[in-house]
């Protein structure tokens, strides 16, 4: 079974999240919302969800994050069935990770893999290609806008809800751990759509310093040999998806 594990700020009995995760997952599920109404950082946040659920899975998603294909729970099953030492699969991620630049998009084509779509408030709807290519790719780390892992990597590893107690890093750090312990993987057989943006901000910033200091005796970090040129960085790729795909969310 797979537990989807969500925290909102607003929570809204019977979101269309919950409803377009019913249709869509196409295995058995539960749905856990965690109330952020109190300001409840992410890591603390999903930590309560982790303490809840009682799947084989953890799926970790943010208010507002809607699956645009069917049956992607059945994908992800089999992927961790396939291989014993896969312990997080995420849609977007890096192959290399800076010791001194906390983005993980810093290192740029061809380190960065996946893709999201953006269903913006005021219409805008688009995907951010990180790079152009179908299927799975190792990466060292995944963005926390969708992040499935093997329930049994929680019995070593957790979220750092001291460190991380916003909303910002919690993803990298998990990544950082789980590296230690298990392998890490961007897949594009899983299309999502957020109907939001990474506000890269002040404490973005700041929560990005901790982040760097936390791990520098392990960054910078890689899956691949080659070695990013700073000289020479490749940025994703935006595409107005107007027109091009369907804009209704399932549910």
């Amino acid at each position: 079974m797979i537990s989807v594990i969500t925290c909102w700020r607003r929570p809204i009995p019977q979101s269309i999240q919950e409803r377009n995760i019913f249709r869509t997952a196409g295995v058995d599920h539960e749905y856990i919302m965690i109330d952020g109404s109190n300001g409840i950082g992410l890591a603390a946040a999903y930590n309560q969800g982790i303490a809840r659920a009682r799947g084989d899975v953890f799926v970790f998603i943010p208010e507002e994050l809607f699956f645009m294909k069917m049956n992607w729970g059945l994908i992800l099953e089999k992927k961790f069935a396939d291989d014993p030492w896969l312990g997080v699969i995420g849609v977007a991620g890096t192959q290399f990770l800076y010791a001194d630049k906390y983005s993980w998009t810093a290192a740029g084509r061809p380190f960065v893999k996946g893709r999201v779509v953006y269903h913006l408030q005021n219409g805008d709807f688009f995907a951010v290609v990180f790079s152009p290519e179908n299927g799975d790719s190792p990466v060292v780390a995944v963005d926390g806008v969708f992040m499935a892992v093997r329930a049994s990597l929680f019995q070593n590893i957790c979220f750092d809800e001291e460190t991380f107690d916003d909303c910002h890093f919690w993803d990298l750090d998990f990544c950082m751990q789980a590296n230690q312990v298990s392998r890490i993987m961007v897949t594009t057989d899983i299309v999502v759509k957020w109907r939001s943006q990474n506000v890269f901000d002040k404490a973005w910033n700041s929560y990005g310093q901790k982040f760097l200091f936390k791990h520098q005796d392990k960054l910078p970090i890689s899956c691949v040999d080659a070695i990013p040129d700073p000289q020479n960085y490749v940025s994703s790729q935006c595409v107005n998806l107007k027109g091009k795909a369907p804009i209704e969310t399932i549910c």
